[in-house]
């Protein structure tokens, strides 16, 4: 063999060689970073130096874990500073910076960095919650009312209802929080003081809507109607009321020509495995109709509607009323009582157990300090052996008219 061919194949064994290692090396690397990796996924960081770790969410997480959890400002530092290394883009580490200086005492130093965080965020939705709250703990007034204004218009769920807690927090007034959160946002204000139960800020925001002609949804409107009834507002829900939805009688809906609104001043309709109920077209218009199985001795009280009306007034309640094979001694009967007031109590005869449609009517006086009255279709218990009720009912054409006379404490029975 030839010398040049002896040479041709030591260099062609000493590249391959090279090559060999220089792929054993890249292996080595590779199985070391994906051990790295493997470790960090696990958040088994412990086992890793602070160099080793190339992500900035882990070492952010890790810096919050010294900080919140165990109070390691020394350690959690470090941590931050590493993961900007990585990644200096990465808000969330922006952030934790600024707390730990902040709680270093070096306010300066902490303001800074989360005027830099803010710039990070300008325009965008992430980290936008997290920004509001350092800048909450580092007392940075000034810039809350713009980070809110945004969450509450553009971050929608859970980060909405935090930033509207903070904002109900912050500003005890409903003039300060529509100040500093934005008309813009007044029906978000609008429902959170409804949830919250807080009628008098629920009334200022609901008042704003209507002096700026906003488009609001009935359906928000019924929810403070009801709020406000609870809380012993009912006054003020009557206002409401009877501007939007019911100006022109006392009783709402009462030939059911509308569908049922299942609150507010509306008709409530229960349920019970012992009756069923539905909606009919009859002779003089549209009528409830009750069938009760007889399966029980049903105490009924599950067809009601609260009505606002004038205390210190006679009232007379009419309506039509059928019925076909009712059973027992005990049979259904309009009732009226006080809503949330002193307790009165007034009632028809019980219906027949068969009966064509045919009108009734009842008087009642309204004591002087009540607002509302309840009206309902009522049947109580039977005391005897044969006690379940069966049989069918109709009912239709409800109203309620002020007959013009006056009733005070002199005329309720002794």
């Amino acid at each position: 063999m030839s010398y040049q061919r002896l040479q041709w194949l030591y260099e062609k064994k000493s590249v391959r060689i090279g090559c060999f290692v220089l792929l054993l090396a890249a292996a080595c690397l590779q199985l070391k970073l994906a051990i790295q990796d493997q470790l960090i996924f696990g958040n088994n960081v412990s086992y890793l130096k602070t160099a080793q770790i190339r992500d900035a969410g882990i070492l952010t997480f890790s810096a919050r874990q010294k900080h919140v959890f165990e109070a390691d400002l020394a350690s959690a530092l470090p941590l931050f500073q590493r993961a900007l290394w990585v990644n200096p883009l990465y808000v969330p580490a922006w952030l934790g910076l600024a707390e730990i200086y902040n709680d270093l005492g070096k306010k300066s130093q902490a303001g800074r960095v989360l005027a830099y965080a803010d710039h990070l965020t300008e325009g965008i939705k992430r980290w936008r919650w997290d920004k509001a709250m350092t800048a909450y703990q580092l007392n940075n007034r000034e810039m809350l009312p713009g980070e809110l204004h945004f969450i509450i218009a553009e971050i929608a769920g859970k980060t909405r209802n935090d930033a509207l807690e903070m904002a109900f927090s912050l500003w005890e007034e409903p003039e300060e929080l529509l100040k500093n959160v934005g008309v813009e946002n007044v029906f978000h204000l609008h429902k959170h003081a409804v949830r919250k139960k807080m009628p008098q800020k629920a009334l200022f925001f609901w008042h704003e809507i209507e002096r700026e002609h906003l488009p609001w949804q009935e359906k928000d409107v019924l929810a403070m109607l009801d709020m406000l009834m609870a809380t012993d507002n009912t006054p003020e829900a009557t206002g409401v009321w009877r501007k939007y939805f019911n100006p022109d009688s006392i009783m709402y809906n009462g030939d059911f020509s509308k569908p049922f609104l299942k609150q507010a001043f509306g008709w409530r309709i229960g349920k019970d495995k012992d009756f069923v109920q539905r909606l009919e077209q009859g002779e003089t218009g549209s009528r409830m109709m009750f069938r009760f199985k007889g399966w029980d001795n049903l105490n009924f009280h599950h067809f009601t509607q609260i009505v606002p009306v004038t205390g210190g007034k006679v009232y007379e309640l009419t309506a039509e009323i059928a019925s076909k094979k009712l059973t027992t001694d005990q049979r259904p009967f309009l009732e009226v009582y006080g809503y949330r007031c002193q307790t009165f109590r007034a009632n028809s005869e019980m219906v027949l157990p068969d009966q064509e449609m045919v009108p009734i009517a009842f008087r009642f006086g309204v004591p002087e300090d009540c607002n509302a009255i309840v009206v309902r279709l009522r049947r109580k218990e039977s005391r005897q052996i044969d006690n379940k009720l069966s049989g069918q009912l109709w009912l239709g054409n409800l109203a309620i008219t002020d007959t013009g006379e006056g009733f005070s404490i002199l005329d309720e029975p002794l």
